[in-house]
């Protein structure tokens, strides 16, 4: 429990530094919270922000979770306590699901971070599931084999966001 509300409070912290950053007026972070008559364990909402910013707002809670899973990752094997694999885990693992939920289960649902990325960004659903995918088969793949040596990582500015992948030599 703990290592799931650490990486949801990371997740939308990740969203509440963007919006800081771009300017967004009005910012907000709840938890647990219904809105609009849908359940949201974490929300981070604004009332203006730079239209130009949407799509790296959007895309900034995976970008922390990204980082949070690179912590996670150093600490399970450093010392793989069971906080630090549950915290791989969610931060591994939650974009994919929320990708899944956002394509096919809500797709009409404007605040969740998977449909403003393909509005944003003029994505496909299958395009975006693909990318989402190979970064989750990409960081399954470091845990398991320990010789890796290459990242799958988000980056972003005001008006853009890019999946890269980072080879350490």
């Amino acid at each position: 429990v703990l290592a799931c509300t650490t990486h949801l409070f990371l997740h939308e912290l990740g969203h509440q530094l963007v919006a800081d950053e771009v300017g967004a007026e009005a910012t907000q972070m709840d938890f647990f919270k219904f809105k609009n008559g849908n359940f949201y364990p974490g929300l981070s909402t604004y009332k203006s922000m730079p239209s130009e910013s949407k799509l790296p707002y959007a895309a900034a809670g995976e970008r922390m979770a990204g980082f949070t899973f690179e912590y996670a990752f150093e600490s399970y094997r450093n010392t793989p306590t069971a906080f630090n694999k549950a915290l791989l885990f969610f931060s591994g693992a939650d974009f994919l699901l929320y990708t899944v939920l956002g394509n096919y289960v809500f797709p009409d649902n404007k605040m969740y971070d998977p449909n403003i990325i393909r509005e944003e960004s003029g994505c496909s659903k299958e395009a975006l599931l693909g990318i989402v995918l190979a970064k989750s088969l990409i960081n399954t793949y470091r845990v398991v084999n320990k010789e890796v040596n290459f990242i799958p990582q988000l980056n972003m500015n005001r008006s853009s966001a890019s999946l890269s992948i980072r080879i350490n030599f």
